[in-house]
């Protein structure tokens, strides 16, 4: 028997297509990738990560849980984005793994640091160097500082009421 008319195969043709491929390759950026992979897994919370992470665009929950699913099991999606993200500048690269959230061990460790101290640069650079393991391998003795008195301010010090 004949095939389906020429126009309705094309159709056909276009339909076997992931809409969601072609859907998300505007939105999600390089970047927005990168820091994606990086938060998650700091945190090991796709909810923490869409509380906390500022992409280049606002991104609900349900469409960051879609994109991690994407990037760990669609190979189409998968090799597109890693191609991507290798094209990143180094200094894009290093900007992005500076906004990467602080996971629980990290945020544990500089809560030991009493908020009634003045704990300089190297009180901090001597906790890197103590953990390593735990530590993001991006973070600075700055980094820290900037967390640890943002913990202090929001009273989430062991010695805070």
């Amino acid at each position: 028997s004949p095939g389906p008319p020429a126009g309705l195969a094309k159709r056909m043709k276009k339909s076997k297509q992931p809409l969601q491929v072609t859907k998300d390759l505007g939105r999600w950026k390089p970047a927005d990738d990168l820091l994606l992979i990086n938060a998650v897994l700091q945190t090991n919370d796709l909810s923490s990560v869409h509380l906390g992470v500022k992409f280049s665009c606002r991104f609900n929950l349900r469409e960051i849980q879609e994109r991690w699913y994407a990037l760990l099991y669609d190979p189409i999606i998968s090799k597109l984005a890693c191609q991507a993200m290798r094209q990143l500048h180094p200094e894009a690269i290093a900007a992005i793994q500076s906004k990467v959230l602080f996971s629980k061990a990290e945020e544990q460790l500089l809560n030991k640091v009493g908020s009634s101290s003045q704990p300089t640069l190297d009180t901090f650079q001597e906790l890197l160097h103590k953990h390593p393991d735990v530590f993001y391998p991006a973070r600075t003795a700055r980094a820290l500082q900037l967390h640890w008195q943002l913990m202090k301010q929001y009273y989430l010090l062991h010695d805070q009421s």
